[in-house]
């Protein structure tokens, strides 16, 4: 019985590029905090 862990980013849409990954999440997220913000005046 062998237990095969594998890396968390293994299991993102494109692994070898699990940085960018991450990098565009944060973007993304970023976007749509200052939209949110630039939408209730606060910005």
């Amino acid at each position: 019985m062998t237990t095969d862990k594998k890396p968390w980013h293994d299991n993102l849409p494109f692994p070898k590029h699990w940085l960018l990954y991450i990098a565009l999440k944060l973007i993304v997220l970023a976007l749509v905090v200052y939209l949110a913000l630039h939408w209730k005046g606060l910005v």
